[in-house]
């Protein structure tokens, strides 16, 4: 009789019999169908056979208690290959690292747990606890009887497959687009924290796994060692994939950290716009207000009434990024001044938009430091200040989320209540 659990590692070494008893040799491992719920035991591996290319069907299988016995005689029997969407537990999943998407860690798996389904055998969960590596270790009993004479219970660490992320082992489509499920699931930044501790394999994979878009937050989210580390692992063309789906300010900071001819190849795989953008932002210091900013703005034509440039936002708002003000700009390009949402919709729709616009314009010089914006920001209490060349042309604008990190600095770690709600937000 079968267990209503049964631990994989009960399996492994058990003898394998054909149906006359003659002794085949041990179980090495079990192939599974890779499936998002319960993935079904389909054949058995046995230690003398070379893997993938002897696999003895699980329907040969009469019983696998005290010892594995077939139910065909030897010379009757058909191995066959492992399938493009099958898996071997042992080789894929013992001893490997998977993502609790669940509880947003990274877990060791020291066993599997099997269990009966519509007369299948199926992988229902993984064990993460003491209690999986006791008993690969032959200490399970030992270890339970201890602790019950001291009035205490071994603790049960297992996760039910469906909230597990699979790591590591062969990779294949449908093993990509399971994770990829179970991956976004998990918030960005968390997402970005459990890359830190990733091996080099598995944060190809993840990124693999992940759409672009959402590899693109990820990266954008993590460390910055672990942002150049995963773009220098990836393959070229994946990589420049990822950068394009990012804002170019955060994409121009990633590449600024690479070594010059890993960046080259990757700007020059780029589409021509993002390449553009991306280019103009590396002619910057890093640490200059034009090395920071965020090209994406909304410009308005200075000729321009309240009702067109309504019109305008209703064209240009859902791809923009950074709507917080409107910076009227005369025919060259230069700032003539800046409109707040709240007087354009309350204003007429005949008046002229420089009618709206604020007296003074407060805007940080290209070539400044990222401090002088930092300093404006909070000096007037804005969330984004405009970028200017020296002839006062429009280049881009600083915002709240662009500096968090040095206003956080400057304030001695700890951001006023309304700027770190924006950070969240924004993140979010």
């Amino acid at each position: 009789m079968l267990a209503t659990v049964l631990p994989f590692s009960r399996l492994l070494g058990r003898r394998v019999q054909d149906a006359s008893g003659f002794v085949l040799g041990r179980l090495a491992d079990l192939a599974v169908e890779v499936h998002p719920t319960w993935p079904r035991v389909v054949g058995i591996l046995l230690d003398v056979d070379r893997p993938r290319v002897a696999l003895i069907p699980w329907s040969a299988v009469r019983q696998v208690d005290p010892v594995v016995v077939l139910n065909t005689p030897r010379a009757a029997l058909t191995p066959r290959p492992l399938q493009p969407d099958e898996v071997l537990l042992r080789e894929a999943l013992l001893d490997k690292q998977v993502v609790d998407t669940r509880g947003v860690r990274l877990v060791k798996v020291n066993d599997l747990l099997l269990s009966r389904s519509n007369g299948d055998l199926v992988l229902s969960g993984v064990d993460v606890g003491a209690a999986g590596l006791l008993r690969r270790l032959g200490a399970e009993g030992a270890a339970r009887w201890l602790l019950a004479r001291l009035g205490r219970t071994l603790p049960e660490q297992a996760l039910p497959w469906t909230v597990v992320a699979a790591l590591g082992g062969p990779v294949t489509p449908l093993k990509l687009r399971l994770s990829r499920e179970r991956l976004q699931a998990i918030h960005p930044a968390d997402l970005a924290e459990l890359l830190e501790e990733m091996d080099r394999d598995e944060r190809v994979e993840v990124m693999h796994a992940l759409s672009e878009e959402d590899a693109a937050d990820v990266l954008k989210a993590a460390q910055t060692e672990v942002q150049t580390h995963i773009l220098r692992s990836l393959p070229a063309e994946r990589a420049s994939d990822i950068l394009e789906e990012m804002e170019a300010d955060e994409a121009a900071d990633v590449l600024g950290e690479l070594p010059a001819e890993t960046a080259s190849d990757l700007i020059a795989r780029m589409e021509p716009e993002a390449k553009a953008e991306v280019s103009r932002l590396l002619e910057y210091p890093p640490s200059s207000a034009a090395g920071r900013m965020n090209p994406d703005f909304i410009a308005i034509p200075a000729s321009f009434t309240a009702e067109q440039t309504i019109a305008r936002l209703r064209e240009l708002a859902p791809d923009a990024e950074t709507i917080y003000y409107l910076y009227v700009v005369d025919e060259g390009g230069r700032l003539v001044g800046v409109l707040s949402l709240r007087r354009l919709l309350i204003a007429d729709p005949q008046t002229p938009v420089t009618e709206l616009i604020a007296p003074e314009v407060i805007a940080v010089q290209a070539e400044e430091s990222d401090e002088a914006a930092a300093s404006l920001l909070m000096k007037y209490d804005l969330l984004a200040v405009p970028v200017v060349d020296a002839a006062d042309r429009l280049l881009g604008i600083v915002a709240v989320d662009d500096v968090m990190d040095l206003l956080a600095e400057r304030l001695g770690g700890r951001l006023p209540r309304r700027l770190e709600r924006i950070r969240r937000v924004r993140r979010g």
